[in-house]
């Protein structure tokens, strides 16, 4: 990314330069009258309650953890170990609560006592911003790249988000990134206090239904709702480091049957007899320019798909797709017997969706070099491709995330029409990402937005 000029236009869209603008904000950042305020306050703590700091440490920051999962923390690489060591020091100033002659003391007042560090006026604002202001989850939902991100609280979306000055953070952000946060209002600006906690969208179901649990009749902002999020939020951060991630097993709901992606090559000898053939047959649907589809009613009534024919890359090519094992043995002998000497098979194409995904955790690297050696509009087309052929029918689709219902269902109701939304920026974050990994333009789920009647 190119580095922008003194004298460029701010990204923030101000119109300003931006030696005018933001920049002007960042060196207000840097020279900062909080700056060095937490290693002052560390170093004094630890001096002069080392034990007692390191107790409460062990049993409350990292109390969610059994021993050997401890030691799992203690063993991480270093870069890994130093980012946890982080969060853990910005708790203990703003949450930490530790025993001195067998009476409990919050850190934050003992930093304040007679006999602690002078602080300066700005430095004492600091910390007393640090631990008044919680630690929240939220959502990326626009980044201007090295200026600021704006931050959703994903617990309470109806609040208005908050751009935040992030000069670094924000050239590493993706959009829907999910962080745990604390918000700092700083003269005429917001900014991250400092300790973030990343979390996967995959992995963080657990923790939000936890959160809106513990907060069912509880204020957000009162002083149980802090104590609630500076408790869940780091041990379900800590989990992602010492518990491995399950791959999930996808199934067909119609059938049971475990999904495969398979998709059977043929040449087309004779379009006409082909077009005809496919257009007598009162369960198949569509055209040569959109594709056809053989559909059927499910048990629940609702209306499926068992194959799609689509046209191939090249010409007098058509690829004909299943997502069971059942539907294939199924279907090619009765595309086979209807497009008769029509259309010649080539070769059948098998792919796992559990062991791609478990590949792609494994083989990032490789899955980038052989990506790389595709121009990237072909990369793009094909994954498409294969996202098209995945939600064909999740309108309708019963998902265990959607406690059953299809998302059809789901968005009759304000709670569930947020579970689908937020089901549908964790499509698209994973896409960004792996489109960013990939050197090539993201595919749009603007096809799934619509199935159910919403606007991105």
């Amino acid at each position: 990314m190119k580095q922008l000029g003194r004298n460029d236009l701010c990204l923030c869209g101000s119109g300003k330069k931006y030696k005018h603008c933001c920049l002007k904000i960042e060196e207000a950042k840097l020279a900062s009258g909080h700056s060095g305020t937490a290693p002052k306050a560390l170093n004094w703590l630890f001096e002069k309650y080392g034990q007692e700091v390191y107790d409460t440490l062990l049993t409350a920051f990292y109390g969610g953890l059994d021993d050997d999962e401890y030691t799992q923390i203690q063993n991480l690489p270093e870069g890994i170990s130093n980012g946890i060591t982080v969060n853990a020091m910005e708790w203990l100033l703003a949450e930490g609560l530790i025993t001195i002659k067998s009476c409990e003391r919050r850190v934050i007042d003992l930093l304040f006592d007679r006999g602690a560090p002078l602080f300066s006026i700005e430095q004492r604002h600091w910390l007393e911003l640090l631990s008044t202001t919680p630690l929240r989850l939220y959502e990326v939902v626009g980044i201007v790249p090295g200026v600021s991100m704006t931050l959703k609280d994903v617990l309470l979306p109806e609040i208005q988000s908050v751009t935040v000055l992030e000069k670094s953070g924000s050239l590493d952000a993706n959009l829907y990134d999910l962080m745990g946060v604390r918000i700092l209002p700083i003269e005429n600006h917001f900014e991250l206090s400092g300790a973030v906690y990343p979390f996967p969208r995959s992995r963080v179901t657990e923790l939000l239904e936890d959160l809106k649990n513990e907060f069912e009749g509880v204020e957000p902002n009162s002083p149980l709702g802090k104590e609630i999020t500076s408790v869940l939020i780091p041990d379900y951060w800590l989990e992602l480091f010492v518990t491995p991630l399950d791959t999930p097993t996808m199934v067909d709901h119609t059938t049971g049957e475990l999904l495969l992606f398979i998709t059977d090559h043929y040449r087309v000898n004779d379009w006409l007899s082909l077009e005809l053939a496919l257009s007598n047959e009162a369960d198949i649907e569509g055209s040569r320019e959109d594709g056809w589809n053989r559909i059927f009613e499910g048990d629940d009534g609702q209306t499926r798909r068992s194959l799609s024919i689509d046209i191939g890359t090249r010409q007098e090519r058509i690829k004909v797709s299943y997502h069971t094992q059942l539907y294939a043995d199924q279907g090619r002998p009765l595309f086979e017997a209807l497009a008769g000497a029509a259309v010649t098979f080539i070769s059948r194409e098998i792919s796992d969706p559990k062991g791609m995904i478990a590949n792609s955790q494994h083989n990032n690297t490789k899955i980038k070099q052989q990506s790389e050696s595709l121009p990237p509009e072909l990369l793009t087309k094909i994954i498409e491709e294969k996202i098209q052929q995945l939600y064909a029918d999740w309108a309708d689709t019963p998902l265990p995330i959607l406690d059953g219902l299809t998302p059809h269902e789901a968005i009759r109701t304000p709670e569930g029409l947020d579970q689908v939304k937020f089901l549908l920026h964790s499509y698209e974050h994973g896409e960004i990402q792996q489109a960013k990994d990939q050197n090539r333009e993201a595919v749009s789920y603007h096809f799934l937005w619509r199935s159910i009647g919403l606007t991105p």
